[in-house]
């Protein structure tokens, strides 16, 4: 069932197209992200949606019904800001009545216990870790009883050492409300393991809406390709199922013909050590205690290549690649990161 339905929303701030033609849906208990780099219009269209923003063109229905015109405070919708927002003069526990509809004391408690804070509701904001914190902004955005929740940046204030177990922790929490989720990120590795669908945007626009695993093998453009995870671009000709490249000929997931820029994720590509006098050479190498990222040279192309095992190769090693699954043909698109 949709929950949410944004459809061609576009935004100008004098000459600058912030958002252009913007449409996607989101279900109910669904987490959808939008990602890419500063400018490229994500949170100009989180505050459309929330109201804090008026659109110059397109329309916003919450559970079929339009929300284009109403004030923030009318939409049904909560919002948890990258700097959490609490009151810092408030106890924990006032911030969220503060949130709740009709100031109750006992619905403020309940929320506050949902999200696992239950005997910190006297502390003040300053007194709670960062993790702590954003569970008590999202306490105060459930107190209202929003069938959608919109995040900031969630985690872009948090340690680094405890950002993996709070997205964790927070996602399980989202989860089991069963409210629908758009955030906003920047982060890829938050967007992957965080979000059910990916929505990349560059210059105003969507380029890729997608389950988040699709998105990531099988980008639409280099753009996607490049900016979610780090990928081999491989020019080659292909003749419908195949490819023929400096790495041979190579399967494709999905058919072209003609003159084709191919994605090849770095594990996707296998190095073999080779005593041969035509082999490629391995000129960089990251130990990254659980995996290793090897740079390769091969006949003048540069390739990235992830190991989880096999034989320790060091700098200067002969080696030949091998490519595992299929490679990716990428749209021929204008689209570059300097647009957003």
């Amino acid at each position: 069932m949709t929950l949410l339905s944004v459809r061609g929303l576009g935004k100008r701030f004098g000459s600058h197209h912030a958002a252009q033609d913007v449409s996607f849906d989101l279900a109910a208990g669904e987490i959808l992200a939008l990602i890419g780099p500063s400018g490229c219009g994500k949170t100009t269209t989180l505050r459309m949606i929330a109201g804090f923003e008026t659109p110059d063109a397109g329309q916003v229905l919450l559970n079929g019904r339009a929300i284009t015109d109403l004030a923030p405070e009318r939409r049904g919708i909560g919002m948890v800001f990258q700097d959490f927002a609490l009151f810092p003069h408030m106890t924990v526990l006032d911030n969220v009545r503060f949130g709740t509809r009709d100031g109750q004391l006992a619905t403020a408690r309940d929320m506050l216990g949902l999200v696992g804070l239950d005997g910190l509701g006297g502390r003040f904001p300053d007194q709670m870790s960062g993790g702590q914190q954003q569970r008590a902004a999202l306490a105060r955005s459930f107190a209202a009883g929003p069938s959608l929740i919109l995040l900031d940046e969630p985690f872009s204030n948090l340690d680094p050492i405890l950002r993996s177990a709070t997205r964790r922790e927070i996602r399980r929490l989202l989860k089991s409300t069963g409210l629908g989720i758009v955030m906003v990120t920047h982060d890829q590795e938050e967007a992957l393991s965080f979000a059910d669908r990916i929505a990349v945007m560059s210059g105003g626009r969507i380029l890729q809406c997608a389950a988040a695993r699709e998105i990531y093998n099988l980008p639409h453009d280099r753009f996607v390709a490049g900016f979610l995870g780090r990928t081999n671009l491989i020019d080659g000709v292909a003749d419908g199922a195949f490819c023929a490249t400096a790495l041979g000929r190579l399967a494709l997931a999905r058919p072209a013909t003609g003159h084709v820029t191919l994605s090849l994720r770095p594990e996707s590509i296998q190095l073999r050590p080779s005593d041969a006098a035509d082999a490629g050479r391995i000129t960089a190498v990251e130990f990254k205690g659980h995996d290793v990222t090897y740079w390769a040279d091969w006949r003048g192309i540069e390739l990235q290549v992830d190991a989880l095992a096999g034989p320790h190769l060091n700098e200067g090693a002969g080696v030949i690649p091998h490519v595992i699954g299929r490679a990716v043909p990428l749209a021929r698109t204008d689209t570059t990161p300097s647009d957003a």
